[in-house]
């Protein structure tokens, strides 16, 4: 389908017909044809997208803990018993972890983002893992609107 690396002429390669003609046009850009089958995957792609498997991994975990750290504080009437101090210290050092696994969501759609504008690499990671960012993000938004809103 694609020429073979050998047979393709680069932009810097060519040569003008005539002398006057290289001094009378501006100079060109040098850039290099780098054909689809052999560019990589972009590296901040690749990082967005472990960082987002991560996070997702992670708030499944801390929203796990969290249940089972308040539980046996519910009764069947809706109110909730006082903690003791070891748990509440418990439950800090979860939001403290949260919060945590948040910035590290952000991170990884920033990553992503600047992974889907790389010209000289493969997208399609980045365009998945900023996708994955996104939805994990608007996910947790939204969790945090319905429980705050009650």
């Amino acid at each position: 389908m694609y020429p073979k690396l050998g047979a393709i002429k680069y932009m810097d390669q060519q040569t003008p017909s005539s002398p006057s003609e290289d001094q009378a046009s501006p100079q060109k850009p040098k850039t290099t044809f780098i054909p689809p089958e052999d560019r990589k995957h972009s590296r901040f792609g690749i990082a967005s997208f472990i960082l987002s498997i991560v996070t997702l991994l992670g708030y499944i975990l801390l929203g796990a803990l969290g249940t089972t750290m308040i539980e046996p504080y519910m009764t069947e009437n809706g109110p909730i018993l006082e903690p003791t101090q070891e748990t509440m210290e418990a439950m800090t050092t979860l939001a403290a972890v949260f919060i945590l696994v948040m910035i590290v969501n952000i991170v990884g759609l920033v990553l992503g983002v600047v992974g889907c504008f790389s010209k000289t690499r493969k997208r399609a990671v980045a365009v998945i893992a900023t996708i994955v960012n996104s939805v994990v993000i608007v996910t947790i938004g939204a969790l945090f609107l319905f429980v705050l809103n009650g």
